[in-house]
Parts: structure tokens; sequence; C-alpha cells
């Protein structure tokens, strides 16, 4: 439920042994690349430390690695051959368990490539003329009563001729317009949406007959073969023609797949093979090199170093690593962000990662979000039927559509909402089915807003806690102690809280009045000098980092929105208990139309729609709000987003 602890790993070894550690390292899935050449500059890689003097000696010839292997034309080489085969582009990491030379792999594409270029391009020439061919027969098929030769006239030397189709409505504007036309137009058939004809003009207005073709949205069909006879002769020899299409066809499908049979477990075991040639590659881009020797850093999480030393073990004599913990790491350099959560709580990663990712040295705050947002969304939305409806939409999106982070949300807002359907006494919003309930969100208005706003209190005090530790462990005295979010603020914030119930509950309080408006007053101070009292403690020569008049002003206005932010931010939460009472009443209106209907199944139906509309609509709403509560409210108090995510080199991308 934190950040993972890291570790810098820096590896040296000779140059005959890089593409085997590259690979050793994608197939670990455990390390996050960092240009090594950076390091080296910044004396973060150790290599003054190491025994072999040679990797030393050679530090002088260091320079980036540029030579680059480009995989995409034999990729390109690839994708058509799988295309042809219709292979699976599938990683298996039993492709990786026996010896290759990727060199002969890329050579075998090559052949294989060569071989049936010219069979998938007859192929489809073929399949392209057949499909002409299948058009051509719809034109002159119209044509077969008719007894004369075609090649007349494609022939005639004055006179041209087109044949097309035209839709009914432009066939109207042409029986319309027929004098205006400088040709002869017959219709030779027709369907229901266009008609089929055939124009004859003179050659000298071949200009002026393409305009009115063109206003007319005539589609013409281009006769591009050449068969001798009349139109049944044409049809007769189009039919012979596509037979011999056919046979040719059937001779290259078998070909191909006797080609495919025979090659197919070579095929499949490339694809894996060039993915991790383009990983390898990837890999190079951030590491440094000598003549001889190699020089490789990174991160792993302390949680996959062992992992990492079982992939390299048979290695470790040939190779020179190195495993430095943060302490030893250079000031200014931040690990990537690991995130290690739960099963019930890591799908509202992905709702901290839309706002930001924690630094290393940030608490994670997914175990927090994932139970107060499940708290506020089952608080909002408390129904035992529509809640498991919600389970189950999530657990289809997790199960079925491969959606882990909003199915799994969805399932674990769903369980808390059929919990608070239980203390609410809902179901598919029927509040008299179950007898036992602990609040009636309708009934009882004033408990659910003031249950609200002391839930939104527990809440905003977690949110001040956790930016004390993020702030204890940056060393931040300032934002520690001083800030509105600081120990001052809190002190503010909760004995402002204590004094407000005193009077409204008219209780005695265990100080007096006078002592918690001093000590209101005396946290106040403390926020406006926050900047001058930090850089006096840490012993700074200047307090305020631009001028005191500037600075002065700027935290005159910073108090008056401490105490805004306070009330808005407190206040805010009482939408948990509005969206509660809300949720009753929208179902109450559906249940008043339905009973309005009077008819048993218009009225169930009514119900169920009422159902769906809450599910979808509401429900969106809600998820909505939920979120806004997490990211204003509480995200403001502590969380900066500053880190960046771990993202380590691997097979699968």
């Amino acid at each position: 439920m934190a950040v993972a602890k890291m570790e810098m790993i820096n590896i040296i070894g000779h140059f005959d042994y890089l593409d085997e550690v590259c690979k050793r390292i994608v197939l670990s899935e455990s390390i996050h690349m960092l240009n090594a050449i950076n390091e080296i500059n910044e004396n973060n890689f150790p290599i003054m430390n190491v025994e072999d003097i040679n990797a030393i000696a050679n530090i002088n010839y260091i320079r980036p690695y540029n030579l680059r292997n480009d995989y995409k034309e034999i990729e390109k080489k690839f994708n058509l051959i799988s295309g042809i085969f219709g292979t699976k582009k599938k990683i298996k990491f039993e492709h990786f368990k026996e010896e290759y030379k990727f060199k002969e792999e890329e050579e075998f594409i090559n052949n294989l490539y060569e071989m049936i270029k010219e069979k998938s391009k007859e192929y489809e020439n073929l399949k392209r003329e057949e499909a002409e061919l299948d058009n051509l027969i719809t034109y002159i098929i119209h044509l077969k009563d008719l007894n004369f030769r075609i090649n007349d006239i494609l022939n005639m030397e004055f006179i041209d001729f087109k044949i097309g189709k035209i839709n009914k409505y432009d066939l109207q504007k042409v029986k319309k317009n027929y004098e205006n036309i400088p040709g002869i137009v017959l219709k030779i058939n027709q369907n229901p949406d266009y008609s089929f004809i055939l124009i004859f003009y003179p050659k000298a207005v071949e200009n002026e007959m393409i305009k009115i073709l063109n206003s007319i949205n005539f589609e013409e069909f281009k006769i591009k073969f050449k068969f001798e006879g009349t139109p049944k002769d044409w049809l007769a020899e189009i039919e012979k023609r596509k037979q011999e299409i056919e046979k040719r066809i059937n001779e290259l499908t078998d070909d191909i797949s006797e080609i495919k049979e025979a090659n197919f477990e070579r095929i499949e075991k490339f694809y894996s093979r060039l993915v991790m040639e383009n990983r390898i590659e990837e890999i190079k881009q951030n590491i440094a090199v000598t003549n001889e020797f190699f020089y490789l850093s990174g991160w792993v999480p302390a949680v996959f170093k062992r992992r990492v030393k079982r992939s390299l073990e048979d290695l470790e004599e040939k190779l020179i690593i190195i495993y430095k913990p943060i302490k030893e790491i250079r000031e200014g350099l931040a690990p990537p962000t690991y995130l290690k959560n739960g099963y019930l709580l890591r799908p509202f990663e992905s709702i901290v990662k839309l706002y930001g990712i924690p630094s290393y040295n940030e608490l994670d705050p997914t175990s927090f979000v994932g139970i107060s947002y499940m708290l506020l969304f089952g608080a909002m939305f408390g129904d035992v039927g529509q809640g498991l409806v919600l389970f189950l939409i999530g657990e289809f999106l997790n199960r079925r559509k491969r959606r882990p982070n909003l199915g799994g949300v969805l399932a674990r807002l769903g369980i808390s909402s059929t919990f608070f359907g239980f203390i609410y006494g809902s179901i598919f919003g029927f509040e008299d089915v179950l007898k036992t309930y602990v609040v009636k969100p309708m009934i009882e208005i004033e408990k659910m807003l003031i249950y609200s706003i002391a839930f939104g209190v527990i809440l905003l005090s977690v949110g001040f806690i956790y930016n004390l530790v993020n702030c204890f462990r940056n060393k931040d005295i300032e934002e520690g102690l001083f800030s509105r979010n600081g120990v001052a603020g809190l002190a503010f914030y909760w004995l402002l809280l204590y004094y407000i119930i005193v009077k409204v509950e008219n209780i005695r309080p265990i100080i007096s009045s006078g002592a918690i408006l001093f000590l209101l007053i005396f946290n106040l101070l403390l926020i406006f000098f926050k900047e001058p009292l930090a850089n006096l403690i840490k012993g700074e020569k200047r307090l305020y980092r631009h001028s005191a008049s500037d600075y002065y002003i700027e935290e005159g206005f910073g108090i008056l929105e401490t105490l805004l932010s306070i009330l808005s931010n407190t206040l805010s939460f009482i939408r948990v208990g509005a969206f509660a009472i809300n949720h009753v009443g929208l179902f109450i209106a559906f249940e008043t139309i339905a009973e309005m209907i009077r008819n048993g199944v218009a009225s169930a139906l009514m119900l169920v729609l009422g159902n769906l509309v809450i599910i979808g609509l509401e429900g969106l709403i809600v998820f909505i709000q939920g979120l806004r509560l997490e990211y204003y409210e509480l995200f403001s108090k502590f969380f900066k987003g500053n880190g960046y995510e771990y993202t380590p080199i691997s097979i699968r991308g």
C-alpha cells in the first residue's frame, strides 16, 4: 500500500554479451532504463569502484551507442506475410528459450517474402479483375437482348457512348430537359433506386456532354475489357474468363497454404523475436559504450531485485553488477514511482494517476482514495439492487472486456452501494421491502446532512495528516509547520470546528472562549509569517525569497483564501447527504408516475425505466461528484503528483 523502494542498478560488461544482457533485462520486465551517459557525467555510475581495470581504462573513450538497427522494413514484410497467412501476432516466452540468431531469422523472412510476393500480387490482381468482371456483367446483362456488336460501338469514329447509372430523381431532370441534351439517351433497365442508361453523342460535343452528365450525377462505368461479338457473346466470354480466374486463384491459394504449413511455426516464432529485437534497441538507446565495453544503468524496485539477479546469475562472472540504494544517489535525481497496492485497492490507482503520479518521497494516496471514494459513492448511491447491478457491470468490464481499471472501480463501488443500501433499507428504490435499516435519508434529512459534514471533517483531517507526513519526508519546514495545510492550518481548523460546536450546541468548553480565539489568531499569524519563520529556523540569511512587501500583500490575500477554503471544503461534503436524499426522491418520482399509469405491465416498465435512468444517469453524476470531492477538496491538501511512473522495459511493451 505504498510507493515501492527503488535501487539503481549499474551493469558493465564486454560488448560480446550486450545483446544477451539486453534480452535478459527485457524478459525480467523489472528495469526502468536510465541514460548511462548522463549518470556517468553526474558521477552516479560507480566506475571507479569496479574491479576490472580495463573497464576503467576505457572510460576515456566512452560515448553513446549510435549503431542503430532499423527493423521497419522487415516488420513491413512480416506484416504482409502475416496478413496473407492469417497468423496471429502473439508473444510466447518459449520462443526465447532456444538459441537463435536474428540475422538468420531476418534472412528467412526476406526469402519467404520473395517467395510469396509475386503469388500475392497475382492473387490480388486476379481478385480485382474478378470484381471488375462482376461489375461489367451488371451492365452488359441489360444489353443481352440487343443484336449488335459492342466492338463496333467502341470503335466508332465520330460517335462516342457512355454507359452507367443515374438515380430516379435525376432521371426526371433528364426527361424534362431532353431537348437540351446533344445526344441520345436510352434507358436499358432499372431497379428501385437506379436506372441504367446508354448515351450516344457526337465526339465534337464531348466537353459539353461531360458537364451535363456531371450536373445530373451520372455514374459512368468504364469498359476496360475488349471481347468480341454481341452482348450475349461478351457474357459468355466473361463467364469463361471468370472460370479461368477462379481456377488460378484456387491454385495460388493451395500454393500459399502449402508455404504457410511448411513455415507456420517459424513465422509464429519470428513475431516474438522481432518484438524482442525492438525492445533491445530501446535499451541500446540509453547505454554508453567504448570500443570493448558497454555501460548500462536503470532503476529496479527492491521487490524485483531477486528476479533481476536470477535472470543474470549465470552471467555474473562476466559482468560487473552494482546496486546503489537511494541514499547513495546524488541529490536531484528522482527515482520513478512504482505503486504497490493489494487486490482491493489496485483499480483506484487509475484515479490517482488521472490527477498525477506521486513523487518517490510522497505517500501513495491510493489506499485513502480507494476507501474514501467507496464510502462517498456508497453514501450518495445507497441501494442493494442497483449496487449489485453496478457490481455485475464492473465484473463484466473486468473479465469480458479486459477493462480492469474501470471494471474494478465500478465493481467495488457497487459493493459499497449495496452495503449502504442495507443501511438505508433500499432495494431497487423500494424502501419497504427491507425491514431493517439504520437511517432513512428522506425522513431524517437533518441527520443525513450533519453526518455528511462530519464525514467530510474526518476526510479533510486525514488529508492534513497526509500532508504532514509528506512534508516530514521532504524536510519541508515551511509547508509542514506553518502552511494552511500544515500543523498551523490543522490546529486552526480543529479549534475553529470546536469553537463552532461549543457555540451551536451551547456546551461548556474545556478551555475558555477567549483562549480559543487567542489560539485561532495565533495560528493565523503563524500561517501569515510562514516564510520568514521557516527561514529563521533553517538559519537562512534571507528571510524572504522575494521582497517583503510583495510577500505580505500575497499572504494577506492568502489568509482570506484560507478562511474561505476551510469553509467551502467542509460545506462541500454536504452534497453527500444531498445526493443520498436526491437518490430516494428520484425513484419516488418514477414510482408516482407508475401509480398514475394504472396498468400492471406499463407500471412495471416505468419502474424498470426509473431504475435504469437512476443507475445510468444519477450513477454517472455521483461518480463525477465523488471524483470532484477527491480531487478538489482532498488532493489539494496534500497531493502534488509531480512524480513520473515506473515503466520497465518489457516484452509486452
